[in-house]
């Protein structure tokens, strides 16, 4: 007892001791929490990155790897050479980007200990090491935790170089290589350098000039083979194909996204800065190193939202992460003067609440974090199995067939079939409902792993009523096994509490172009706020009914539209057969509670044919 007691003294009371023990501690704990569970599915990117790397030669990789990516070629590279050692195991490739993650914690602890004081860097070290977003990104193979420790490191050998009393070439040459790094790794981190670099030539002294001005020239020349390929970049579309423009309150929620979307915990960053505030508002300044702070956490966020609003959507979390240490740093700038002995034990108490607050409170190991390829992959192997491959019809929406089979390929029954690949909806709904007409097999198998259109389901379900068992990913993705004939259970995924059966009998629509159908209140005393309607009807028709749709509705007092929503009878019907069309809508309480409701058939083409039993159900 005496030695632990002689030792915790020590911890407590020599500072450098005190120093070095939280340095490792802090390092030990982002190690274990970025090595932990590295074995889950690869994401999209990642699949995306990997079936890029499979050429035999360099210039093979260049043209086909990245020259047509929208990312600079550094990570594509690395992963090229990487997997030819190590293999394509989840475990192995993700390893050196975890520990990347780590050296990123390290020189975030020296970077902001120079800036703010050795408190400030500790605390900013703890929070970058148990935060779910620089955790997460530092567990897939993708340019966001390399780029995070090239960044620190570039801001760590930029503040050398230019506040050193004695600067060196090699300080000057450890910050044009982790310079160009960043300009390698990723453009935002990129911008976070240019930004940095631009910024420095305001500090410039007769001493450090020749050095800094050599390194950002080096910089250029490293990153010079790459600017036809940049060029290139700049005239892809990216993720402005499909990425949202940002709203005017998107800041506020990525600070909140930073602190694992807990109120909690930016409340208690908060409390900090107010507390160190308290205890040096008489000492307290602000300094440059805050001025950087804030230029190197705002400026990369103000080119993106502004580029993202009047050019092209660019701005996601995932391309702030470079810059968001620079925020937490902020935070804890000014406890530089707190009480050495309550600044170890809030360093302390943030070392296990803050992993216990991502693992226990948000479930970070059991959350899905992206689309699931390899659980789908098993899942659909499992049904091939107990069911029949040849008994089951399967179609998916996957990015690349590749994707799923590079999971497929290492189920007990291999690379199995699809008759569909990508849904984005217009011709390849269509598709879908050809394979669905001719589909021969009892059982019919849908997976996604990318968002489809919402008449997907309903296009199945028309054909397969019958749902024998659902996974879903979190809303990430899903599978789901579909047959003819089932048992009544299985007719939907809720129990269904609305009924209205509007018309049984036939109805001919030929010369009509509006059906008999339900007006009136929604019922909603019977179902609940979140249920889903489904509309449905029976149609019989020579060829198929062009332009008919079957309609929701729902329309305020004053008889304001509030939700319309069609379903293409084209894509249900099969001439020479009774069809069941399906509609289906999620209204949400607001509107289910204050609407009233039109359900009918709509034939502004007027063409030929007939219909019956209208029905209206909640699931």
């Amino acid at each position: 007892m005496k030695v632990k007691s002689r030792f915790l003294n020590n911890f407590l009371n020599n500072p450098d001791h005190q120093y070095q023990g939280f340095v490792m501690l802090i390092l030990f704990m982002a190690l274990l929490m970025r090595i932990s569970g590295l074995g889950f599915s690869y994401s999209n990117d990642e699949l995306s990155a990997l079936i890029r790397v499979r050429f035999d030669s360099f210039s093979d990789l260049v043209s086909g790897g990245f020259y047509v990516d929208g990312h600079p070629g550094g990570i594509q590279v690395f992963l090229y050479y990487w997997v030819k050692l190590f293999g394509m195991g989840e475990w192995a490739v993700r390893f050196p980007f975890a520990l990347a993650g780590v050296g990123a914690v390290y020189f975030a602890i020296r970077v902001f200990g120079q800036w703010f004081g050795k408190t400030s860097g500790l605390l900013t070290g703890v929070f970058m090491a148990f935060l779910e977003f620089p955790l997460v990104y530092s567990q897939i193979a993708r340019p966001y935790g390399a780029g995070l420790l090239f960044a620190m490191m570039m801001t760590h050998y930029w503040t050398r170089l230019l506040f050193d009393e004695k600067p060196r070439a090699s300080l000057a040459v450890a910050y044009a290589l982790s310079a160009a790094a960043c300009m390698y790794t990723h453009y935002f981190c990129f911008l976070l350098a240019l930004i940095a670099g631009i910024t420095g030539l305001f500090y410039l002294t007769r001493k450090s000039a020749p050095y800094y001005l050599g390194a950002g020239l080096g910089a250029a020349l490293l990153f010079s083979p790459h600017i036809y390929i940049t060029l290139n970049h700049l005239g892809i579309g990216g993720v402005g194909l499909w990425l949202a423009k940002p709203e005017n309150n998107w800041l506020l929620k990525h600070i909140l996204y930073i602190f694992n979307d807990s109120v909690l915990l930016v409340s208690f960053a908060i409390a900090v800065l107010l507390t160190s505030l308290f205890y040096s508002y008489r000492k307290a300044s602000f300094s440059r190193y805050h001025l950087f702070a804030v230029l190197f956490f705002f400026l990369p966020f103000l080119i993106g939202f502004f580029y993202s609003r009047m050019v092209n959507p660019v701005l996601q979390h995932s391309v702030l992460i470079f810059s968001f240490p620079f925020l937490v740093a902020f935070l804890f700038s000014f406890t530089a003067n707190l009480p050495s002995r309550p600044a170890a034990v809030l360093i302390l108490v943030i070392l296990v609440a803050g992993p216990a607050h991502t693992i226990g409170v948000n479930h970070y190991y059991r959350k899905q974090h992206f689309g699931e390829f390899k659980k789908t992959a098993i899942l659909i192997d499992q049904w091939n199995r107990q069911y029949g491959e040849n008994n089951i019809t399967r179609a998916i929406s996957v990015n690349n067939p590749w994707y799923i089979n590079f999971y497929s390929a290492q189920t007990p029954g291999g690379i199995t079939s699809f008759a569909q690949y990508e849904n984005r909806g217009g011709l390849q709904l269509d598709t879908l409902a050809r394979i669905l007409d001719t589909a021969s097999t009892p059982y019919f198998m849908y997976a996604w792993t990318k968002m489809v259109p919402a008449e997907t389901e309903d296009l199945i379900r028309a054909r397969f009523p019958y749902i024998i068992e659902k996974v879903d990913f979190e809303g990430l993705s899903a599978a789901t096994l579909y047959a003819r004939e089932g048992s009544s259970k299985q007719m939907s995924t809720a129990d269904t509490t609305l009924r209205i059966d509007l018309t049984a009998s036939e109805f001919d629509m030929s010369s009509t172009e509006f059906s008999p159908g339900y007006s009136g209140p929604v019922p909603s005393g019977r179902i609940a706020g979140k249920a889903s309607l489904v509309a449905s009807v029976e149609v019989y028709a020579d060829t198929i009914p062009a332009g008919a749709l079957l309609v929701f509705d729902f329309k305020n007092e004053q008889g304001e539209t509030l939700l319309w929503q069609g379903s293409r009878m084209e894509l249900f019907c099969k001439p020479g057969h009774w069809s069941k069309v399906r509609l289906t809508v999620s209204p949400g309480e607001e509107i289910l509670s204050s609407s009233q409701l039109k359900v009918y058939l709509w034939n502004p083409r007027k063409a030929s044919f007939v219909a019956r039993n209208l029905r209206v159900s909640s699931e």
